[in-house]
């Protein structure tokens, strides 16, 4: 999101500078690496006076807020409202503040509905899909608009050494007369990731993909999008390849390098389709045009399969994951569906392009995109 956003704004303002605000010196180093500055004022305790001060000196022309799935206080009521008001303090500053597609669950906290209500009438509020933006006027009725995720705006990165050689994997498979899907799960689709959980899950997984490879011509790409290493994707990706190469053999690989998140995307584009648990993964895929099935949490994924038209028989929760043949049974629905759904989300696509760009309108001054000579702004 960070790099999607950064770079359209980077269109309009050429030599932008780009602040991020961070909580601890490891944080600001990968900051410096990724070539921005660090506000490094997201630090225990937490101090709104020290939030004031710093960008009262940094004085921001712009302000983004990352939205994703934290607003609505799933993870923490208290970190979603320091972030409202360090938005309300840089629009306070004389900035343009957006806040860049979010999107809300039916159970929101509570404690942040004053909080969404009383913000600064120059925070632009941007729900991220249809379903989130219903919940939330329902909630805080305060003025909101619909846009689509901003990382439908991040540019894939084809020409890497490691997305060719995975490219060059697929074509061999595609050469066979096989399809190819990527496959993804992960720990954090369950709130407390039990390891009981975790271990049926892959074990389900396995006995899927390996009696669809066996039944039809589907070959497998296990792709994470998360590295951390504590909810890390490959934490089940890596005892499912295990289980999987005994069973399919040379039609599963599992992408072991560390990719970026274009170069992801590049790779999510050279497939038939994507199963994933990872709502990032899911637009990588479907800012390419190619069809998900998506095995969804937190009310996340029904809106942004909204966006598409897509039916939500292509939705599975975890805990139908878990029970019985569903997980197989899912997967084999979707192996039928997607020429289908890949043709509904290419036509659908440039519509949602235009929904992710305007994350990014307010800031720009008149609602449209524009490319304009270059300025000495600064955005944080």
């Amino acid at each position: 999101m960070i790099e999607a956003a950064v770079g359209e704004m980077k269109r309009a303002h050429p030599d932008i500078e780009v602040y991020i605000v961070t909580a601890t010196r490891a944080a600001s180093a990968e900051v410096r690496a990724m070539g921005f500055k660090p506000l490094e004022f997201w630090r225990q305790p937490f101090s709104y006076e020290t939030v004031a001060r710093e960008l009262c000196l940094t004085r921001p022309d712009f302000g983004m807020v990352l939205g994703a799935d934290v607003l609505d206080g799933y993870y923490s009521p208290v970190d979603a409202a320091r972030m409202l008001l360090v938005a309300d303090l840089m629009a306070a500053c004389g900035a343009k503040v957006s806040v860049l597609g979010f999107s809300f669950n039916s159970h929101p906290a509570k404690a942040l509905r004053e909080v969404f209500r009383l913000l600064e009438p120059g925070v632009v509020l941007n729900l991220r899909d249809s379903v989130s933006l219903q919940r939330f006027n329902d909630f805080a009725k305060n003025r909101a608009q619909l846009v689509a995720d901003a990382a439908f705006m991040l540019v894939p990165q084809e020409e890497t050494a490691a997305v060719k050689r995975i490219a060059a994997g697929i074509a061999e498979q595609r050469s066979q007369g096989r399809n190819v899907f990527v496959f993804n799960i992960h720990p954090m689709l369950f709130r407390t990731p039990e390891p009981a959980k975790l271990q049926q899950m892959i074990e389900l997984a396995a006995s899927a993909m390996g009696r669809l490879s066996r039944e039809h011509p589907v070959s497998w790409v296990l792709l994470a999008h998360d590295y951390r290493p504590e909810i890390a994707d490959d934490n089940c990706l890596r005892p499912l390849a295990d289980r999987l190469r005994g069973t399919v053999g040379d039609h599963v690989h599992h992408v072991e390098q560390v990719l970026s998140a274009r170069e992801i995307k590049a790779v999510v584009g050279l497939v038939d389709g994507v199963i994933t648990g990872r709502m990032h993964l899911a637009i990588a895929a479907l800012g390419q045009g190619t069809p998900v099935a998506a095995i969804t949490y937190q009310d996340k994924f029904q809106g942004l399969f909204a966006h598409f038209g897509v039916s939500e028989s292509l939705l599975l929760s975890p805990a139908q994951l878990l029970s019985g043949d569903n997980l197989e049974q899912f997967m084999l629905r979707f192996l039928d569906a997607h020429k289908a759904a890949g043709a509904l989300v290419r036509r659908m696509l440039p519509g949602v392009m235009e929904l992710s760009r305007a994350n990014i309108a307010p800031l720009l001054g008149d609602g449209l995109m524009r490319i304009v000579p270059e300025s000495d702004g600064k955005v944080a």
